[in-house]
């Protein structure tokens, strides 16, 4: 049926009840809550999220130059730079012309490839903490939905082995990132 809800059901019963007379009992539970209610003199009520939200959700205007942020663009550069993306060009085409966009963009890098090693040496300590060992839920069946579960082991001597080698790895990707960073500064203060 087109169209069809309960909740129409329940008004076109309760418009029934009331054109012919009878008194309207509802046959349902509706849940809710209602906070304390308070005098304040004609302030409004913040919730604590209140302040929370707003810093996230993207505003209409940009705070430095003031024009509409309506393009997809404008969302993702709120979230990384808090201005929408015609500044962060007009920022990027200054500092082109200054001659510091090249060491403004090595730093980036260096800050992204800081934040890749803090999340790999994080997998790193939760795969230790749970010993090597992995369970993964598949759905299988065609006709009828079925749950298979997929257990993964690996033996003591193979995971110590593999922990050891991502160690390793990281350590040897902390110092180069170290050496890059010491680079750029000893360059920044050169000029």
């Amino acid at each position: 049926m087109a169209n069809y809800s309960k909740d129409m059901e329940r008004q076109n019963k309760a418009l029934k009840d009331l054109m012919s007379g009878k008194e309207h009992v509802k046959d349902y539970i509706q849940v809710g809550y209602e906070g304390k209610q308070e005098n304040r003199g004609g302030e409004t009520r913040k919730s604590e999220l209140t302040d929370v939200m707003a810093s996230v959700r993207m505003p209409w205007f940009c705070p430095n130059c003031q024009k509409t942020m309506k393009k997809k663009l404008d969302n993702k550069f709120w979230r990384l730079f808090g201005h929408c993306m015609d500044c962060q060009i007009e920022i990027e085409t200054k500092l082109r012309y200054k001659g510091e966009f090249e060491e403004y963009a090595k730093r980036k890098v260096l800050e992204n490839k800081k934040a890749y090693l803090k999340d790999l040496r994080q997998s790193i300590v939760e795969f230790e903490q749970n010993g090597g060992k992995a369970e993964f839920f598949n759905q299988v069946g065609v006709q009828e939905v079925e749950l298979e579960k997929e257990q993964w082991e690996m033996g003591e001597e193979q995971f110590s082995k593999i922990v050891e080698e991502a160690y390793a790895h990281i350590d040897k990707l902390q110092a180069d990132i170290d050496e890059e960073e010491n680079l750029l500064n000893t360059t920044k203060n050169n000029k």
